[in-house]
């Protein structure tokens, strides 16, 4: 869970209070027994996280082809004579 941005977090700590799963909150964050949360909970968490890991894989090669077309449109030092 780690590997996820605030927003994402916090989605899925929407996603406990719908499926109304058991968690505890300090001041160090929300936490949950990924063993004791329901079938339902679980598949909607892995669901959510396969989403955010595409969704991120695909931003970054966006951003590489997007880096290369720069690159690629750079004029050469002798066009520039």
């Amino acid at each position: 869970m780690k590997v996820l941005v605030k927003s994402e977090q916090e989605e899925i700590y929407r996603i406990l209070r719908k499926t109304k799963e058991t968690y505890t909150e300090n001041s160090n964050g929300i936490f949950f027994d990924l063993s004791m949360i329901s079938h339902q909970a679980y598949c909607a968490i892995k669901e959510y996280m396969q989403f955010c890991m595409k969704t991120r894989q695909e931003m970054n090669c966006r951003i590489e082809e997007m880096e290369r077309i720069r690159i690629e449109q750079q004029p050469i030092e002798s066009d520039k004579i």
